[in-house]
């Protein structure tokens, strides 16, 4: 029994012997197992490779774990896209956003406005917007003209599946209006208007206006007559608005666009479409920018008021007779007295349908009951003490009066082709219009060039209580400085301070009827401006209202300098240039130029030059020449782009910025739990 038990006892020992060698060496490969196992490598698939398929005869195995960290910038973006998630309580609803929107248009500030949907709506907030976000951000880039970011506004808004709506083809159409390159405009109006047909939309009365206003900016008059035609085609009535904006096309004509603006008058005539306040206004600009077109166009014209006047004797004619059959049937037997006249006359169905066509009005004479139909042959009228020039607005023409139309050369006589003062004013109260301050403005430039003729302009306005505005005084000054009349023109600013008196104690609370001398005032002012005594008096009261000087109010300055060969006017402009720190433009320095090529020629040329003229000559070239060096004159050269104002933010002031921008407020949805009614006992 002990011989076994010490058997089991070796028996066990040798056990632990061979499991402890085991150990050791299972320890010891797999350490060796460790030391030799090759670098595993993944690829984009997680897929997991022994050794880099890609590497050959590579000495060493260290890699360089930088590498693998690294990532696509794409998908580092849209990591963050996704992780960073606008809260809730972070974004506005629409109308909102709108309203936003809408305060940086009121303020001017483009860049700002586009910024809230493309910046705020679109990567911020993750809002999708909605066409009507669109079509106000396309309407103000339309206003001021920059035709490309409408354009670019359009087409993200079609990407994203937004329709588009009548009021984005009118506001792309303004667009292509309000273009600085007609060319560019017009290329755009003619796409969009094939987009239009493409798409199938059918254009309201509101595209057709815009459509002609585009059309007709841009120089393509005919077009804008087409969809005048189109329109009638279509049976869409005609309206005065529509005439209006066929009007401002004809502006853009300058060689004929009078000769067509008075076809569309006749045309609107024609039509029984009443004129408005601004088919006045719009036939004064056409006269002043246009003219009548050559003899063969005045005789054109001629043909088309002649064939207007018989069809209008024509209606007048039946119409006349009709009321009379009426009122003859309507009285005894025994007092109807008829003289018949020479013509057949046929009876007016009841379509009111015109048959026969008279060559002379009738007029009804009812005399102690007898009632007579008596002949007026218009055209043989001879009126007396009246113009000889014929006033092509009115119904009723004299047309022996028009072969006077191919002597027409000068503004005032255009104007007085439509009337001239009285009679246009006369031919207004005819349609019930009253004139306003835009009416004499334009109506300014077509008067003689005499101080009697503005003042019983002046006299008009006030019998007629227009009160006058500053852009009206600043014309009178720029037109009284054009002939030379230069106390006229300085007296100008005697009258705007009395009338702003009067109106401060009348209309104490009225902001619309205050006077102020705008940068515009003092720009016509320097027109006057002969010597340097004038140009320091000027600029001291700048400064003393606080208006900053520009380059053009310099440039008008330095001309006056110039023609007269001040040279201490001429040094003193450009000390002033220099001290402001004023952005030079080309037109200033095309002055400098010329007047120093001017003093060169007369040193040179001529042998007698005074020394007093050669020694300021050196003073000014010295200057001159250091004077190019501290200016930009690089900056002046270069161009700006029209656009590059609204592709940057609004330049913050040195000083607290009076504009503000409300943020819209939030409002937060409660979870309201339901509570039964229960009516309160009173006791």
């Amino acid at each position: 029994m002990a011989f076994r038990c010490l058997k089991l006892l070796r028996i066990i020992r040798s056990t632990n012997v061979i499991r402890h060698n085991l150990i050791t060496t299972s320890v010891a490969l797999s350490e060796e197992v460790k030391i030799h196992k090759p670098k595993e490598y993944k690829t984009e698939d997680n897929l997991v490779y022994a050794e880099d398929p890609d590497t050959f005869g590579t000495l060493s195995r260290i890699v360089n774990t930088k590498s693998e960290q690294l990532e696509d910038e794409g998908d580092i973006k849209e990591q963050e896209f996704i992780q960073n998630k606008p809260l809730r309580t972070q974004k506005l609803t629409i109308r909102q956003y709108a309203d936003l929107i809408k305060q940086f248009i009121s303020h001017k500030r483009l860049k700002e406005a586009i910024d809230v949907l493309e910046t705020r709506m679109l990567k911020e907030d993750r809002v999708k917007p909605e066409n009507y976000i669109y079509n106000i951000l396309i309407g103000a880039c339309a206003d001021v003209g920059y035709t490309k970011k409408a354009f670019k506004l359009f087409n993200d808004m079609k990407k994203r599946a937004l329709l588009p709506t009548g009021d984005t083809y009118t506001c792309l159409f303004n667009a292509c209006a309000n273009s600085p390159w007609p060319a560019d405009g017009l290329m755009r109006a003619k796409h969009l208007k094939e987009l239009m047909a493409e798409k199938g939309y059918e254009p309201n009365i509101t595209n057709y206006n815009s459509m002609i206003k585009a059309f007709g900016r841009c120089g393509d008059l005919p077009t804008a007559f087409m969809i005048v035609d189109e329109m009638a085609s279509k049976r869409i009535k005609l309206r005065v608005h529509t005439l209006n904006h066929l009007l401002h096309a004809c502006i853009s004509d300058k060689q004929n666009g009078l000769r067509h603006a008075l076809i569309v008058w006749r045309k609107m005539l024609k039509l029984k479409e009443k004129p408005n306040i601004f088919s006045f206004n719009l036939m004064l600009k056409c006269v002043k920018d246009c003219n009548l077109g050559n003899k063969q166009d005045i005789e054109e014209l001629i043909g088309v008021i002649q064939d207007h006047i018989q069809l209008q004797n024509k209606n007048s004619k039946q119409l006349k007779l009709a009321e009379s059959t009426k009122n003859l049937k309507s009285l005894e037997p025994d007092k109807q007295k008829l003289i018949e006249p020479s013509t057949s006359v046929t009876e007016i169905n009841n379509n009111n349908e015109q048959t026969n066509v008279f060559t002379s009005d009738i007029s009804i004479i009812n005399k102690n009951d007898d009632i007579a139909l008596e002949f007026v042959n218009k055209l043989d009228k001879v009126i007396t003490n009246e113009a000889t020039v014929p006033n092509l607005l009115s119904k009723v023409l004299n047309m022996e009066q028009v072969t006077g139309l191919q002597e027409i050369h000068t503004l005032q006589d255009k104007f007085a082709v439509v009337g001239g003062q009285e009679d246009f004013l006369k031919e207004m109260q005819t349609y019930s219009v009253k004139p306003n301050i835009k009416t004499f403005t334009q109506m300014l430039p077509l008067l003689e060039n005499t101080t009697e003729a503005e003042d019983r302009l002046l006299q008009t306005m006030k019998t007629l209580g227009i009160r006058a505005d500053i852009d009206f005084y600043n014309m009178l000054i720029k037109k009284r400085c054009l002939r030379s009349d230069y106390d006229s023109a300085f007296a100008v600013q005697d009258i705007i301070e009395k009338e702003s008196d009067f109106r401060k104690k009348r209309f104490p609370f009225s902001k619309n009827l205050k006077l102020k001398l705008n940068i515009m005032s003092y720009g016509v002012l320097a027109m006057g401006c002969k010597t340097k005594e004038n140009a320091e008096k000027l600029l001291k009261e700048m400064e003393e209202k606080h208006l900053k000087v520009n380059i053009e109010i310099l440039g008008t300055l330095l001309r006056h300098g110039t023609a007269s060969s001040n040279f201490g006017y001429v040094l003193y402009i450009m000390n002033v240039v220099k001290k402001e720190n004023i952005k030079l433009n080309d037109i200033f320095l095309k002055h400098l130029v010329t007047f120093n090529d001017k003093c060169c020629d007369i040193i040179n040329k001529k042998e007698h030059v005074s020394e007093t003229f050669k020694k300021a000559y050196e003073i000014f070239a010295k200057y001159y020449s250091t004077w190019l060096k501290e200016v930009n004159v690089e900056g002046a050269l270069k161009p700006e782009h029209p656009w590059q104002q609204y592709r940057e933010n609004y330049p913050e002031t040195v000083q607290r910025s009076p504009v503000e921008i409300k943020e819209p407020k939030r409002f937060y949805k409660r979870n309201k739990k339901f509570r039964r009614y229960t009516p309160q006992i009173v006791n």
